[in-house]
């Protein structure tokens, strides 16, 4: 038996089994079809316990439908209800809030699929689905989610009408065709109500999240191997966009958390810290080179930290925060960052900044835990006494160790293995001298300071990948890095990054590092072309996520002043905003009940005839609403007495029998086109005919 030839023959046996399901039964497999689509965003999410038992649930009533079987009492209904909450309780110690309450609710969606014995029984379905619909944004409002949702919403909707139509078998296309419909004359009120409706500071998403619960990003510490882990990670942190010409990439360093404390193997902010913050930048920052000036549009970090190109003129306005400075040239705001932020700023990447001469605060920088790394600082000692045997400073021990990392066989990777707590760095420089970025900026600053040199570690983001399609710069969570920062008398901070003192020839290549470093190595496998047409792709995708960024989720109350200005309306307050929103949905709801009128005028073939064969019967004292089914009226005609009538009882049979057949014809499975057609040119001539 040919394999190809019964594929095909499967499918056709799965459609006619699908046309020839009840209609109840294929209702609900479409219902429990939509469920699944608007729920699938939010299984990455969930506890894997509440995915498992969602799918089948909905799995489980998928078979009964098919099958036909009936429905299961309620009583392992409640049991698995009740074993929900409890598990939902041990995991997240509430069921309020949004990991908690969203597992619930999709809990609660599945198990209604298993009594939806009635319409009150879908009505409370399509209540939990949409607002499921709504839940999904309160963990992505990226281009993609919105897309599903919005078939999703079609879906739901498509299904809401079906369950509100009369017996029959309605095709589904012509339901959603209705659906789609009913979108497209809602989506013009809805883009102008959210363009002029009066805006909030923060979008009503963005809610705190769980305290087990991190996004992908950077944080405030750094442990060895944490920004390892990061660097695997390919999602967008932030976007650039220039205003002129871009720095080269030996400028870009974006500069985060500044980590000056060591503590039992983390490295922290220095404690109080944030007491000092300014919206002032700090006295002894001098900008040194021409400014550049660009604009970042951070995704949300739930951090209180904001990035920007070493070093910055001023604290760059932002709606809804205000950003500060701290001392060691970092950039905070006071609460996290839940939504996204756009902010434009003006850098010089050559500056200089520090104080000029030794201070308490520095010299808190010089110490280490005593017996970590014996050996590490042994040899920041040996660099220091040969430093001043030379007559030199720091800058010698920074030139020997950078020299040391340079020719030595010290290897760049992603899988470096564990190192231990007390001697990692012993371990790193002196054994198997392999590591990522952190390790190498971990050991620079512990044998700086071994040296009595000043130094820190300072993490970001380095580089970035450039975007023709929309011509913004990329940052990625693949970019995360770590450097360091040591003093100098007269000359202040100082940046060294040891991993780019690595040669070249020993970065490790294997497939982990390449996939998070050189996402397009990934790719060659599939030649040249395939991967730029990948990439080109990717670049379009990309740019279509930052088009939405703009226009969608950083619409605030700034660029919808701008837009109103830009229609006439100056420095318009929250009464006209309102008024304007008010006057949208009014003239909305006049040009919808305008199309409603055309609509009537214009009915369809169906409305035309079933509205003569009424005319005619109105005429013979049978008179019936516009909204009277046709099956219900049919009932009327065989009850009715000819007495009370003009027509004869083979008059009144005949009317009844046109009336089933175009209810019929309605609803009737769609069949052959040719014959579909003919059958109502056939049934058009007799209600013509029919006179009474």
């Amino acid at each position: 038996m040919n394999p190809s030839a019964s594929q095909p023959a499967g499918f056709a046996r799965w459609a006619q089994r699908m046309q020839a399901l009840p209609r109840d039964a294929r209702d609900t497999l479409f219902l429990l079809g939509v469920s699944l689509l608007l729920m699938l965003p939010l299984f990455i999410h969930l506890p894997l316990w509440a995915s498992v038992l969602v799918i089948g649930l909905l799995a489980w009533r998928a078979v009964l439908a098919w099958r036909g079987a009936p429905l299961p009492h309620r009583t392992p209904i409640v049991l698995l209800l009740i074993l929900a909450i409890v598990i939902t309780l041990w995991e997240f110690h509430t069921v309020l809030g949004r990991d908690a309450g969203v597992t619930l609710l999709c809990v609660l969606l599945g198990l209604k699929t298993l009594e939806m014995r009635s319409r009150r029984d879908a009505h409370v379905l399509f209540f939990l689905g949409f607002f499921t619909i709504a839940a999904n944004f309160l963990f992505s409002q990226s281009l993609g989610t919105a897309l599903v949702m919005v078939l999703a919403t079609w879906g739901m909707l498509a299904a809401l009408i079906n369950a509100n139509l009369p017996a029959g078998r309605p095709p589904l296309r012509h339901i959603l065709m209705s659906a789609l419909r009913m979108m497209a004359l809602g989506a013009p009120a809805m883009i102008v109500l959210f363009m002029v409706f009066p805006r909030l500071s923060a979008p009503l998403w963005a809610l705190p999240r769980s305290g087990d619960q991190a996004i992908t990003g950077l944080s405030a510490s750094m442990s060895p191997g944490q920004i390892a882990e990061l660097a695997r990670d390919d999602s967008v942190a932030f976007r650039v966009v220039f205003d002129g010409p871009r720095p080269p990439d030996r400028d870009l360093y974006w500069r985060g958390p500044v980590l000056s404390t060591f503590d039992n193997g983390v490295w922290l902010p220095r404690p109080g810290e944030r007491d000092h913050a300014s919206l002032k930048p700090p006295p002894d920052l001098q900008l040194l080179g021409p400014l550049v000036r660009y604009t970042i549009t951070l995704q949300p970090t739930q951090q209180t930290f904001v990035f920007a190109l070493d070093a910055p003129k001023a604290a760059p306005p932002l709606e809804g925060y205000r950003v500060h400075w701290l001392p060691d040239l970092q950039l905070v705001v006071g609460r996290p960052l839940d939504h996204l932020a756009r902010y434009t700023v003006e850098s010089s990447p050559q500056f200089r900044y520090g104080p000029q001469q030794l201070t308490p605060e520095l010299q808190a920088d010089e110490s280490f835990p005593p017996g970590f790394d014996p050996r590490s600082v042994a040899l920041g000692k040996q660099l220091a006494a040969q430093a001043r045997a030379a007559g030199k400073g720091g800058a010698f021990v920074a030139q020997a160790l950078l020299h040391m990392f340079r020719t030595q066989p010290f290897r760049y990777t992603l899988n470096p293995g564990t190192y231990g707590l007390r001697d990692g760095v012993d371990e790193f420089l002196f054994d198997r001298r392999a590591g990522f970025c952190e390790h190498y900026a971990q050991a620079f600053v512990v044998v700086m300071r071994a040296a009595g040199i000043p130094a820190r570690i300072v993490t970001g983001y380095q580089g970035g990948r450039y975007n023709p399609v929309d011509d913004t710069w990329v940052v990625r969570q693949s970019d995360a890095h770590a450097w360091a920062e040591y003093w100098l008398p007269e000359r202040g901070w100082v940046r060294a990054d040891p991993t780019a003192a690595v040669d070249p020839a020993r970065i490790d290549r294997s497939g982990a590092t390449l996939a998070a470093r050189e996402p397009l190595l990934g790719m060659a496998a599939l030649g040249p072309r395939d991967a730029a047409l990948l990439l080109q792709l990717r670049n379009r995708w990309d740019a279509l996520n930052n088009a939405w960024n703009q226009w969608v989720l950083n619409y605030g109350s700034n660029r919808q002043q701008d837009l109103l200005r830009k229609l006439g309306l100056q420095q318009p307050d929250m009464a006209t905003l309102a008024a304007l929103a008010i006057a949208t949905l009014l003239v909305a709801t006049a040009a919808g009940g305008a199309l409603l009128a055309l609509e009537r005028r214009r009915q369809d073939p169906w409305r035309q005839t079933y509205a003569l064969l009424r005319a005619r019967l109105e005429q013979a004292g049978i008179d019936s609403e516009p909204s009277t089914p046709p099956r219900a009226l049919a009932a009327r005609l065989q009850r009715a007495s000819p007495d009370g009538t003009a027509l004869t009882p083979q008059a009144l049979q005949a009317a009844a029998t046109l009336l089933l057949q175009l209810e019929r014809w309605r609803y009737a499975p769609p069949g052959d086109a040719g014959q579909r057609k003919s059958k109502w040119a056939e049934l058009q001539r007799a209600v013509r005919r029919w006179r009474g």
